[in-house]
């Protein structure tokens, strides 16, 4: 549940093509957490084009690319102007062999490490730190250690981007976890904003944004503003 090729279907909107599981595809495809989840690709390349358009440079570091679709639509998005680098950290190597074909003509772009965020540590600093897919798998005390890593990976302007499952709303909440086996820490947007506080981030540097299924929420940490 909720693996790389899970979430890869879930973005292109895959059906079999065997006629006995077809109604079942078609079934989930229609539910509001895998429209969440097509969503959240949106909001990714929304988010980090509105981000290109003020920087000559930026670079991204992804937490848990799974895929890295959204990274390669992000780069066909881009044209000609590629002032986009990104470092995708993924724990599966079967999924960074999976995303290096996906965004095979942005190579020249893209670094994977296959680690375990857990064991990561990087000298590095990014403009942007996104982790969409991740943070939801967390009990509180694992999000806010991971949380508090990216303090020393974040640029003194940078900006902090964390999706989570809405405790307030998610449909498809039941058949995820009985028919799919799918189980996730969903959250309330005070809760977000609250373990950012634990771990030292100011309260007016934080916002929670949602997809339009509002299934997805989006942790906005702006260190610009602080």
């Amino acid at each position: 549940a909720g693996d790389f090729l899970m979430i890869d279907k879930m973005y292109t909107g895959s059906r079999t093509l065997n006629p006995f599981y077809y109604s079942w595809d078609n079934y989930l495809q229609n539910q509001a957490a895998p429209k969440a989840v097509r969503n959240r690709k949106e909001y990714f390349k929304t988010v980090l084009l509105k981000k290109l358009e003020d920087k000559k440079e930026l670079k991204l570091l992804n937490i848990a690319s799974g895929p890295a679709r959204d990274v390669a639509e992000l780069f066909q998005c881009l044209g000609e102007n590629k002032k986009l680098h990104v470092t995708c950290v993924e724990m599966d190597k079967h999924a960074i062999s999976y995303a290096k074909e996906i965004t095979q003509d942005f190579q020249e772009h893209i670094d994977f490490i296959n680690q375990n965020i857990f064991k990561f540590d990087t000298n590095e600093k990014y403009d942007v730190i996104w982790s969409a897919g991740l943070f939801d798998y967390f009990e509180n005390k694992d999000f806010k250690l991971i949380l508090s890593k990216f303090k020393n990976w974040i640029t003194d302007n940078g900006e902090i981007i964390i999706g989570n499952f809405n405790a307030d709303h998610n449909p498809t909440r039941d058949y995820m976890e009985i028919i799919g086996d799918w189980y996730l820490h969903h959250r309330t947007d005070n809760e977000l904003i609250q373990l950012g506080i634990d771990v030292g981030f100011n309260e007016e540097n934080m916002q929670v944004n949602r997809e339009a299924e509002n299934v997805n929420l989006f942790l906005h940490i702006n260190l610009q503003k602080i």
